[in-house]
């Protein structure tokens, strides 16, 4: 039994046909926040974070095993011109001499009991060496974002170039229709109405050009957040933001933690040379043992507290110490440095955001009145009072007012966002 197309069976399927076909031709719009994820993640240089981390680990437990016995096996032969004797002789007693050649292989095992904090120091710098690198590496994955901006706003721009290139061609098309009824008539010469069709080959030029912009544009976000884009991705135009005054970058951060990196360096200068103490254990078989009178292989052991008080390191102390004061300094220069050109950067900014919102306010008005002078123009083509020449003058402005209203309103968000990454807020 066939079935009609009409029945209410076969409407259902081609209905959720046609919903499921839609949803495969549906792309997800991206957001500007979201190809900022994307490109931090897909960055080769995330990948150094993790390494960072395992480093510090590593050191850290290095500097903890500091605690645990050092133990050394040592071993030695050694012969010597001379060896202890008795100056006199007794009677009836026979001390043989020490041989020349002598054998000793030991162990020495020592315990750290009291340190002066050089553990705890080295602890602390191997935490701080790691904060100072991943604050390195956030250096460079902030610097994406402008870079992101660029592109993102570039699509954007040439995407609204292209949407006012199809009402430029609907102008030019209107009028070639004009042109045509007057042409047919008598009323103008075919030059008139070439000249309005070799203005729509131009504007199907420059389309061509424009998609060719946004395929690049596209090619070069694809590469950044590693996802298949095209020219008919849609991307969302981002609002309006309003920056605050707060300062998050991470230049910032780096230079505190510099700073923290020169503290710890001192106090591990400082513990160096402060008293160490230790226990210690020496164990062993050779000739002689520690019975000199008994010139034969034996045991032997020592055990005992050792206090370690260093002398040399208070030669190099006030200098060390110098050197890293000079370090501190280098640091705070830096510091005064980059705020100096980040505050020209956002006054410079602040200035152009200025300037551009007024800019926008003028081009409002000045479509306004060529949306107004295009519209007169057209009726004045139709009747014959003006030549297509003078029509498509009055195209032509209208175009350039809108694209360079397109052109500020891009630039206003574009600055925004590079004043809001400027400041990582």
């Amino acid at each position: 039994m066939a079935i009609d197309n009409k029945h209410p069976i076969m409407k259902n399927i081609k209905y959720i046909f046609l919903f499921f076909i839609g949803i495969l031709n549906a792309q997800e719009t991206l957001t500007l926040e979201q190809c900022y994820q994307l490109a931090r993640e897909n960055y080769p240089l995330i990948k150094k974070q993790e390494l960072i981390k395992k480093s510090e680990q590593y050191t850290t437990e290095n500097a903890l095993k500091g605690w645990l016995p050092q133990i050394q096996i040592i071993g030695q032969a050694t012969y010597q011109n001379d060896v202890t004797q008795f100056p006199v002789k007794l009677p009836n007693v026979s001390v043989d001499p020490l041989s020349k050649d002598q054998y000793r292989v030991f162990a020495d095992v020592s315990q750290t009991i009291y340190d002066g904090g050089n553990i705890k120091n080295q602890k602390e710098m191997a935490k701080i060496q790691s904060q100072v690198q991943t604050v390195q590496t956030e250096v460079e994955l902030d610097k994406l974002k402008e870079r992101i901006n660029q592109i993102y706003f570039g699509i954007l721009q040439t995407d609204k170039q292209l949407a006012q290139l199809q009402l430029t061609k609907s102008d030019i098309k209107e009028g070639i229709k004009k042109a045509e009824a007057q042409l047919k008539n008598g009323v103008i010469f075919r030059s008139n109405l070439d000249v309005l069709k070799a203005e729509l080959v131009k504007l199907e030029q420059r389309e061509i050009e424009l998609k060719s912009v946004k395929q690049s544009f596209s090619q070069m976000l694809s590469y950044f957040i590693k996802r298949n884009l095209d020219e008919n991705t849609p991307l969302q135009t981002p609002e309006k933001v309003l920056v605050t005054e707060t300062n998050n970058r991470s230049e910032l951060k780096l230079f505190d933690a510099q700073k923290s990196l020169i503290e710890t360096q001192k106090k591990l200068i400082n513990t160096k040379n402060t008293p160490k103490l230790g226990a210690f254990f020496q164990g062993g078989y050779g000739k002689p043992g520690f019975n000199m009178l008994k010139n034969e292989f034996d045991t032997f052991y020592i055990a005992g507290i050792r206090l370690n008080i260093p002398i040399t390191g208070f030669y190099t102390k006030k200098n060390d110490l110098q050197l890293l004061d000079n370090q501190s300094q280098d640091v705070e220069i830096q510091r005064e440095n980059f705020l100096f050109n980040q505050n020209f950067t956002e006054i410079q900014q602040k200035n152009d955001l200025d300037k551009i919102q007024n800019l926008i306010e003028k081009d409002n008005e000045l479509i306004t009145l060529r949306k107004s002078i295009k519209k007169a123009s057209l009726a004045q083509l139709e009747n014959g009072v003006i030549t297509t020449n003078d029509y498509l003058r009055e195209v032509n402005a209208e175009e350039q007012a809108v694209l360079t209203k397109v052109s500020h309103e891009i630039q206003y968000l574009l600055t925004q966002y590079n004043l809001k990454a400027n400041l990582n807020n």
